[in-house]
């Protein structure tokens, strides 16, 4: 939410259309509602499942499952949007009501996500906190217990590393863009 609530207010003129024009309001609450929330939920839900079969497999190599959760996370974010696109399509007649047109777009859309270049950015930055909790898990040691230098070493990586999904889906969405 702080993150839509930043977009809103940095993009210019855009709070003004919301609160003095009820279509374009219904329009941008029915995207974050069936596009937002969908996939913000469905990639940490898969992120937090994860979560459970790291800490039984990748116990004693969490940078495995580090690497593996940026990865999982990117392609699921790009998956899941290519899903609600065409879903959008269908059901609400978005992108003229073209499938193909709703694929050709997810690519340069996801691209300047993390610019802030269009709202797909709220939501790829919402996965941050979501990431950083589920990373410090695997990164904790079993007693939760850790000497400050070690504490502040497992925060360290674990934000780092909530913020792969970042440059991963941009990098992904351009090779999307080319091959689309």
């Amino acid at each position: 939410m702080p993150f839509l609530l930043v977009y809103i207010l940095a993009t210019p003129g855009f709070a003004t259309l919301l609160l003095t024009n009820g279509t374009a309001l219904s329009r941008f609450l029915r995207q974050v509602f069936t596009n937002g929330f969908v996939v913000v939920f469905l990639v940490n839900y898969l992120g937090f499942v994860s979560v459970s079969v790291a800490l039984k497999q990748y116990q004693h190599r969490p940078i495995v499952y580090l690497v593996l959760d940026g990865l999982l996370r990117s392609v699921a974010f790009i998956g899941v949007h290519i899903a609600v696109y065409v879903m959008s399509a269908d059901l609400f007649g978005s992108f003229n009501g073209s499938r193909a047109t709703a694929l050709s777009v997810v690519g340069p859309t996801l691209e300047r996500s993390f610019m802030f270049g269009n709202i797909s950015g709220v939501y790829l930055y919402a996965l941050a906190p979501g990431t950083f909790i589920a990373l410090l898990v695997v990164l904790t040691e079993p007693s939760g217990e850790a000497s400050k230098p070690t504490m502040f070493r497992t925060m360290s990586m674990a934000l780092l590393f909530s913020l792969t999904p970042i440059p991963l889906v941009t990098f992904l969405s351009y090779a999307l863009d080319l091959a689309t």
